[in-house]
């Protein structure tokens, strides 16, 4: 990354250090619930499970128990969640491309593969940069581009063996899986300074536009609730909401996957391009571009107001392409992803012939270029303007992408070049498109 990609990163981790607090009031640790078992009573769980043991009388009088050492079995006892001990967790970065920053304690350091992120840290990601980090539940929160999130909450309650996960969004986007628990007392929310998405065992995704004061949740699979200022709302499967200072909006019915032209065709030009057909409701298109099918490991995206896309440096090998409508309002819509080929094979046909005299012979030289890996062979073939369809030259099986002809009447011509590539055991064939010439007056 450049210089000033480096600084922007470093200002968007100032900028959540200097914060004084978010716009939303985010809400307290809700309590846990323990359903006695047994032999318990609220002195030995104070014992066991509370910070200060002796902390047992504030749960006493919260939960109104005339005598802690009598408890019925059955019963749940409300504990707040401050008072009990807790082990942190952690997660491990499972994928990470381009520049993308871990700041602990005021410690910057460049995020890799297999990096445990743990509580209280800040993760920036950089101009075309993506991370990955996968929870011991195989939850997983993907930051795409020129996003910062913060891990406030990571980590399990030993009374109930609850595992406590909060992340907060303080700019950009972020994709969530999060794995069902079964444990009641299970907590996964996603925070932005203007709403807090609850969940369990859904997909759903969440970003905040600081620049326009609004944050959005759109929700894949499952159900979300999302709350913002004094209103909250259940939001359901393939609906979106937006949460502005004066509060959430309505539910939004998410746009339909986007098709792409011929999205699954092998990609053999120098620039990899993609083309979105019209969605009804659509202000712009994203496509990302991802490793694997789970788009896990993204490496390359992309927003467009015509569906039309082009990435440049792509390798050879096997992807997958991800592509989303946006509403006006800025709801992502459904996904669609194709898997893709990539095989760099270009053929050009250069520059137009030269001709030379060498006594009385005239000799015209052709040249052409192609790339990508793999072994050529090439067939040239020249043809008269009036008749394309037969050769008046035909000369298969070069080894060198440049041929001499002699001696051409004056006229018009047309030509062109058929490489044939042998790679990973199999032939291919690209043909050329068809150059035209003229010869004297």
């Amino acid at each position: 990354m450049t210089r000033t990609g480096s600084a922007l990163i470093g200002l968007a981790l100032l900028a959540v250090a200097a914060t004084s607090g978010p716009a939303l009031a985010q809400p307290a640790d809700p309590a846990i619930a323990y359903v006695v078992k047994p032999g318990d009573n609220l002195f030995t769980l104070g014992q066991a499970y509370l910070l200060r043991p002796g902390d047992f009388r504030l749960v006493q009088k919260a939960n109104h128990i005339a005598d802690p050492h009598r408890l019925r079995v059955g019963s749940t006892v409300m504990f707040d969640a401050s008072l009990l001990k807790s082990t942190p967790t952690d997660a491990r970065i499972s994928a990470v491309s381009g520049e993308v920053l871990i700041n602990a304690g005021g410690r910057t350091t460049r995020a890799v593969v297999g990096m445990a992120v743990s509580e209280g840290e800040v993760i920036v990601t950089g101009a075309n940069a993506f991370v990955t980090f996968e929870l011991a539940d195989e939850s997983r929160v993907t930051l795409p581009s020129v996003s910062t999130v913060r891990i406030v909450r990571l980590r399990a309650i030993a009374l109930t063996d609850a595992v406590q996960r909060v992340f907060a969004i303080d700019d950009g986007r972020a994709d969530i899986t999060a794995a069902h628990d079964g444990n009641t007392n299970a907590r996964f929310e996603v925070r932005t300074p203007l709403s807090v998405s609850a969940v369990r065992g859904t997909e759903f995704r969440v970003s905040e536009d600081a620049a326009a004061h609004r944050a959005a949740t759109e929700v894949v699979q499952g159900g979300v609730g999302v709350a913002a200022g004094r209103g909250e709302t259940l939001v359901p499967q393939n609906f979106g909401v937006s949460a502005t200072g004066a509060g959430l909006s309505g539910l939004v019915a998410l746009l339909p996957a986007p098709q792409l032209v011929r999205g699954g065709r092998d990609q053999e030009e120098p620039a990899v391009t993609f083309q979105a057909q019209p969605t009804p409701g659509a202000g712009s298109y994203r496509l990302q571009l991802a490793n694997d099918a789970g788009f896990v490991d993204i490496f390359a995206e992309a927003v467009s107001p015509t569906g039309a896309f082009s990435f440049q440096g792509v390798a050879d090998g096997t992807y997958f392409a991800r592509a989303t409508a946006i509403d006006p309002g800025g709801i992502e819509g459904l996904p669609a992803v194709y898997s893709f080929q990539r095989e760099l094979n270009t053929l050009d046909p250069g520059q137009p012939p030269k001709g030379e005299t060498v006594g009385k012979m005239h000799r015209f030289l052709f040249r052409w270029s192609a790339s990508g890996e793999g072994v050529r062979t090439y067939r040239f073939q020249l043809f008269a303007a009036a008749d394309p369809n037969t050769a008046i030259v035909d000369l298969p099986g070069l080894s060198q992408p440049q041929v001499t002809v002699t001696d051409l009447a004056s006229g018009d011509y047309a030509w062109r070049v058929t490489a044939i590539r042998f790679k990973n055991g199999r032939f291919t064939e690209k043909a050329g498109a068809l150059q035209t010439l003229r010869i004297g007056e």
